[in-house]
């Protein structure tokens, strides 16, 4: 199986070297073929990326979506069978049309319209090492984390802000009623 993938990534690589080499006039065929080779490419970084795991994310928060529509609704015990029915069309309705073959053709546009081919096999090569492997298992909590200390930091400049609005009300004699009082 590495064998295999490798093979492919050599293959795909000469591919590229082939075409930055190549005359700048291309026929219809050359095109098709550098065109299906940077697709072949962007699909490898797909499949290295585990992109297609994104369905069944965006499957769940479909299904949280639909739970908090219903949160407010005075559904009763008697209403259980029929909610459930109308749950099971709605997941069913999600599945349908969130699939990762309707999807794929769209990721694959977006990444050959973002990066070359050549990026595209570097990037690739790099998530299916064990570093690259690692940083896709832990990106997503570091970006939370991440995003919690520049929130914070926001918060903390958010107040001196509110500080330097009060200093300027006192300074020109305006009385500091303004939004930023009540926020605290």
């Amino acid at each position: 199986m590495y064998l295999r993938r490798l093979s492919i990534l050599v293959l795909l690589c000469c591919a590229a070297s082939t075409l930055t080499h190549a005359s700048p006039r291309l026929n219809a065929q050359q095109l098709s073929a550098a065109a299906s080779s940077h697709q072949a490419a962007a699909k490898a970084l797909l499949q290295a990326t585990y992109a297609e795991d994104v369905i069944d994310q965006a499957l769940y928060q479909l299904k949280s979506s639909y739970a908090h529509m219903l949160k407010d609704m005075p559904l009763k015990r008697q209403h259980r069978e029929l909610e459930t029915a109308y749950r099971q069309r709605a997941f069913d309705l999600a599945k349908q049309q969130l699939d990762w073959a309707s999807i794929e053709p769209a990721f694959i546009e977006l990444y050959m319209q973002t990066y070359s081919e050549q990026e595209l096999l570097e990037l690739s090569a790099f998530y299916r090492t064990e570093t690259g492997k690692k940083y896709l298992k832990h990106m997503p909590a570091t970006l939370r984390q991440t995003s919690a200390i520049v929130q914070q930091q926001m918060q903390s400049i958010n107040q001196q802000f509110s500080q330097i609005v009060t200093e300027l009300a006192t300074a020109t004699g305006i009385e500091a009623t303004t939004k930023h009082q009540h926020q605290h």
